[in-house]
């Protein structure tokens, strides 16, 4: 069998000779634990010098790796972009390179398959014919949020409700006090403060609670809390309620002055508020 012809398992001996120097190599004289200086020199971005000016473009820099753990201390004249907040979004225009705010963009200068922002077509249509499509292709269904009357017990819309009705089977252990299995629970543990997080985009589904003035009591105004069944009163309505029903026991009765000692302040006379006044104003009140 010379060198050049094929072996028994059709690998040639010349290929399968250089297979094993190779996997001896990885053996005896492995690089893997071996970290070079300019490795080091890297990570800790020797050699970098400051920018000229202020304001120059970034978009094509990577990102400053002392400037996330708060010790780059070369503020807007470092090389490197400086990324601050939370960006959950790719920014479209640095995606075609056109934006120009740079590091005060209020989005990601960094691509990432998961935090690119939703196709226009797709959520739009529900129909995008691009096959290379960088953006998020987002199902609608997915985005509906859960109705939370409906998740309470009851909602007045019903199939015309324009948030997602999920059907759940309540759990009987939670629901008579206590649920060993805890949040691992394949049953639904109702929850009576669901209103608490985001009131606003509910405002027309149902009546809110009535507000609170700046004493701590609750404006008689709205009685909307009266109305509701002891079943259906949420945790913030039930609050509002003790505090309203607390502040009317504490407060006593107010005492209003007989009409003999009411004084009208435009002619000084007694026994009228100024509102039934008849006369004119011809001089100061009396005393003054």
């Amino acid at each position: 069998m010379t060198l050049d012809s094929p072996g028994e398992e059709g690998l040639k001996p010349t290929r399968w000779l250089g297979f094993c120097s190779r996997k001896m190599q990885e053996l005896i004289a492995g690089v893997e634990k071996i970290v070079f200086d300019l490795e080091a020199d890297v990570e800790q971005q020797k050699g970098t010098g400051l920018l000229p000016f202020l304001g120059m473009d970034k978009s094509r820099a990577a990102v400053c790796n002392f400037f996330l753990k708060g010790l780059c201390g070369k503020g807007g004249l470092c090389p490197f972009r400086h990324l601050s907040g939370e960006k959950t979004v790719v920014c479209k225009h640095w995606l075609r390179g056109l934006c120009k705010k740079g590091d005060q963009c209020e989005f990601l200068h960094q691509y990432d398959v998961t935090k690119m922002p939703e196709c226009y077509f797709f959520s739009n249509f529900g129909k995008c014919s691009n096959k290379e499509c960088p953006f998020l292709h987002v199902d609608p269904a997915s985005r509906l949020r859960d109705c939370p009357w409906y998740n309470q017990g009851f909602c007045k819309n019903g199939p015309l409700c324009k948030y997602q009705h999920t059907r759940r089977v309540m759990c009987i252990n939670y629901l008579v006090g206590f649920c060993p299995a805890g949040p691992k629970c394949k049953f639904m543990h109702p929850k009576m403060n669901l209103l608490l997080g985001n009131q606003d985009n509910f405002k027309s589904q149902a009546p809110g609670p009535a507000p609170l003035t700046s004493a701590g009591s609750i404006s008689s105004k709205d009685s909307s809390v009266d109305r509701l069944p002891p079943s259906r009163i949420s945790a913030l309505h039930f609050l509002h309620y003790h505090l309203r029903t607390r502040h009317n026991m504490a407060q006593p009765s107010p005492s209003f002055k007989p009409l003999p000692q009411i004084t009208c302040f435009r002619c000084g006379g007694k026994g009228h508020y100024a509102n039934k006044c008849g006369k004119i104003s011809t001089g100061p009140l009396k005393g003054e």
